[in-house]
């Protein structure tokens, strides 16, 4: 559920206080009051205002002097701050717009056009905020298949561990995605790449509705979220939906003989199968993880697990309870 737009209103008249908080409350919105600046500032502590409603009269500290300590507040200073004022002459508005505020009002107004501008200013706020995720999505985001990066993924892991969300984490890797790079190129490489992210997106689709979240790490390691419940039939229509199209990347010979014969790491011929995606997965809250970091090491665990299985398969640590990535290996392999 979208949660309320907060709005701090502050002015010390009784009457006037309660008018405002009354017909914005009406409006859906969740109003917080203060009498006083030193009553804002603690309010402010408790849960940052989406919008901030300042009396000119303010005691204690005048409705200026409140709004530039907001704006000096790296959490606040995009925060809009309408004035409302019995009085205004050119001056009062001028200092108005000086301090940072957006808007002013003068208190005799009808009440629809305080709450059309509170609307109209909280709207642009929370655009403000959208474009500012975007811009940092994209500047986080994988050059090659668009997919959110390490930051983000970093962030996401760590906000549902944080959240204790039951969700479960998917860590894939491709097998033989070196000899294929080596012996089809860079090129038909990032080829393979967009594919797998294309069936790894396709999969939360059909699974999930798209309600979970999608990052590439870098090269062929990719990661995906999801609800716990719904993580093995991810694997499941990933490991299908990749060995169908995969083949499609090798020669029609390569086809037929199921592979590519290449020279390895050492220099001497060897058969590797087409590429396939191994998958180790986790369950977040069981795993009882506590940072980002331990469940790196967790995921490198199983994706190496995953990876001594042939072929498409998910991997999933069954284990309980656990907070350091002990050294045995994880639970037998959900093979799709």
């Amino acid at each position: 559920m979208k949660q309320k737009a907060r709005i701090l209103v502050v002015n010390p008249a009784r009457q006037e206080r309660q008018i405002y908080s009354t017909h914005l409350h009406k409006q859906g919105y969740d109003v917080v009051q203060a009498v006083s600046a030193e009553e804002a500032n603690l309010l402010v502590e408790t849960g940052l205002p989406d919008l901030i409603l300042i009396s000119a009269d303010t005691p204690g500290m005048d409705g200026c002097a409140l709004c530039e300590k907001f704006k000096a507040d790296p959490n606040l200073v995009n925060v809009p701050v309408i004035f409302t004022a019995h009085r205004t002459d050119n001056d009062d508005i001028a200092r108005f717009y000086a301090v940072g505020a957006v808007d002013y009002v003068r208190f005799k107004c009808h009440l629809s056009e305080i709450l059309a501008r509170a609307g109209t200013h909280i709207r642009q706020h929370n655009l403000l905020l959208e474009v500012e995720r975007l811009r940092q999505v994209a500047i986080d985001s994988n050059p090659l298949t668009h997919l959110p990066g390490n930051n983000t993924i970093m962030e996401v892991i760590q906000d549902a561990i944080d959240c204790g969300l039951d969700m479960g984490l998917i860590y894939t890797d491709l097998d033989n995605f070196k000899s294929y790079n080596d012996a089809y190129g860079f090129s038909a490489g990032d080829d393979v790449l967009r594919f797998c992210a294309e069936v790894l997106q396709e999969a939360l689709q059909e699974v999930s509705g798209g309600d979970g979240f999608l990052g590439h790490i870098g090269g062929d390691d990719f990661v995906v979220m999801v609800p716990l419940a719904q993580m093995e039939k991810v694997g499941e229509v990933v490991a299908r939906k990749f060995d169908t199209g995969a083949p499609q990347f090798y020669s029609e010979k390569d086809r037929q003989n199921g592979g590519i014969t290449a020279p390895d790491r050492k220099g001497q011929e060897q058969f590797f199968p087409i590429v396939a995606i191994s998958m180790g997965g986790l369950a977040l809250q069981r795993c009882q993880f506590s940072r980002y970091v331990e469940v790196a090491a967790a995921c490198a665990e199983v994706k190496h697990a995953a990876k001594q299985v042939p072929g498409s398969n998910l991997f999933v640590d069954r284990r309980g309870e656990r907070r350091d990535v002990p050294s045995g290996p994880p639970t037998t392999p959900l093979t799709c």
